[in-house]
């Protein structure tokens, strides 16, 4: 208790530094941002499986032994991320994302088990360079609930559904989970409407007007949409809302 109260302290104080410092060079800024940083960890390091982050059941994986691929976001690898869940947020936790099971997967206290977190304790997470949303189901949201990729945030926005998907796989030395690859489906928000794009066209349509400016953008820096869609899309996004703003 004693160790938990003095690393508090020492957050608050360290935080407090940092906000009258205003004559410290660019260097000792980031010193000191580094010295908040590591005092937190070691304060969430001090709760131990008190923590919040450890609250959720042990992680599952399949029935069967995998044959082919992995479950995982981009990579299998134990990967540091960050995580707004039950009202704290938590850096630098040794993760994964089960694209499968559409579950945020992390490490637990004592480095060899792993704990599922529940879905509707999780506000965001980023991982791998990318930014997830949870999206919940109702009236206004044509959405499936699960986590979103949010690949671009401006008046518009532009998010991506990533999901893998299993197929049992039957040999003569027995049954086998083979992992589909990976699959995207991207969406357009806007002005509160979510558009499910496909292709360029698709894309015009739920834009609505700007579409001969748009093209020819996406012409003068040589973007192909088969080639890289998500990039496309976040282009064609992005300048019709710099469009927009000059109007």
């Amino acid at each position: 208790m004693l160790r938990t109260v003095t690393l508090i302290f020492a957050i608050v104080f360290l935080c407090f530094g940092h906000e009258v410092s205003f004559g410290q060079t660019q260097t000792e800024k980031d010193s000191h941002q580094l010295a908040i940083k590591n005092t937190v960890s070691r304060y969430y390091k001090s709760l131990g499986e008190q923590s919040g982050i450890y609250y959720g059941p042990a992680y599952i994986g399949y029935p069967y032994q995998l044959s082919n691929g992995h479950q995982f976001f981009e990579s299998p690898n134990l990967t540091q991320g960050t995580i707004f869940y039950n009202g704290m947020l938590y850096q630098d936790i040794p993760m994964w994302y089960d694209l499968v099971k559409d579950e945020v997967v992390v490490q637990n206290i004592d480095s060899l088990s792993m704990i599922s977190l529940h879905n509707e304790r999780i506000d965001y997470f980023s991982l791998l360079g990318h930014y997830f949303i949870k999206i919940s189901q109702d009236s206004s949201s044509s959405l499936s609930t699960g986590f979103y990729d949010q690949i671009y945030k401006g008046k518009t926005e532009v998010l991506v559904r990533r999901y893998k998907g299993t197929l049992e796989d039957v040999s003569t030395e027995g049954i086998f989970t083979k992992i589909l690859k990976q699959k995207n489906e991207i969406y357009l928000k806007k002005e509160g409407k979510y558009f499910s794009v496909l292709s360029s066209g698709s894309v015009l349509k739920a834009l609505g007007n700007k579409q001969k400016e748009i093209l020819s953008h996406l012409k003068k820096n040589a973007i192909k949409f088969k080639k890289d869609p998500e990039k496309a899309i976040v282009m064609m996004v992005s300048y019709y809302d710099q469009l927009k703003i000059d109007r």
